[in-house]
């Protein structure tokens, strides 16, 4: 579905990500994983069109991406708040699908059916600066996914929030994954990994170093948790 080909971002003479390359499929769920200063942020931020790569390929459903296009197809809920916080849920809903073309109307059943799967309806009228952390980082999704994307990019939605906002936030993925949703979750939470992806893909140094189901990382360093077997895959470079 989406195909990110030899992908490469050079920062003066830092090379941060080299010849980086990946697969999404339809509708599963994949992890990218990495220890902090691996690339994933930046390749996220690429993958989306925030930035544009030094070189490299990225492709939809076979046809080459302009970075002005990925937006189109892609929603991506970065760690930081992307809203308004003077404005409500539903004001918030309604201006970003404005700014993504979703005729009002359209937008307004959007910003509903959003709210109810999010499991926030009963929060509408309710100003986004007076969220919980958990609920903003859903808010953060409903936003990035009013345009409807094929593809929903997820960047530390865990970060910050009680454990029982956590337990709220993976039932919500995991519904819109049901919903057909290609989802690319970028997380540090191996644990959640395990039970939610379908594969995972590992970074370092700007390289892909496996990419394959969590019990394939078990079974490849012969470890019976998925901690260990991330730690001895990194330690390995």
């Amino acid at each position: 579905m989406l195909e990110v080909k030899n992908l490469t971002k050079i920062f003066g003479e830092f090379t941060a990500l080299d010849n980086l390359s990946f697969r999404l499929k339809e509708g599963e769920l994949v992890s990218l994983l990495g220890t902090n200063g691996c690339g994933k942020t930046t390749a996220i931020k690429i993958i989306v069109g925030f930035l544009k790569e030094t070189s490299g390929t990225i492709k939809y459903r076979g046809n080459p991406m302009k970075q002005s296009h990925r937006s189109r197809v892609i929603g991506w809920a970065p760690q930081d708040d992307s809203f308004y916080g003077n404005l409500t849920l539903y004001e918030n809903l309604i201006y970003f699908g404005n700014l993504n073309n979703v005729i009002i109307n359209e937008a307004k059943k959007r910003a509903v059916e959003l709210l109810k799967l999010l499991k926030l309806s009963h929060k509408k009228n309710t100003l986004a600066k007076d969220l919980s952390g958990g609920m903003k980082r859903r808010l953060n999704m409903a936003i990035a996914m009013m345009h409807s994307p094929k593809i929903l990019i997820l960047d530390e939605p865990e970060a910050g929030v009680d454990p029982m906002s956590r337990v709220t936030l993976w039932e919500v993925v995991k519904e819109v994954k049901k919903q057909g949703t290609t989802i690319l979750l970028v997380t540090h939470n191996l644990l959640e990994t395990e039970s939610l992806a379908d594969r995972i893909i590992i970074m370092d140094a700007g390289k892909v170093i496996f990419q394959d189901t969590p019990k394939k990382l078990k079974t490849k360093y012969k470890q019976k948790n998925i901690e260990n077997a991330f730690k001895r895959a990194v330690e390995k470079r």
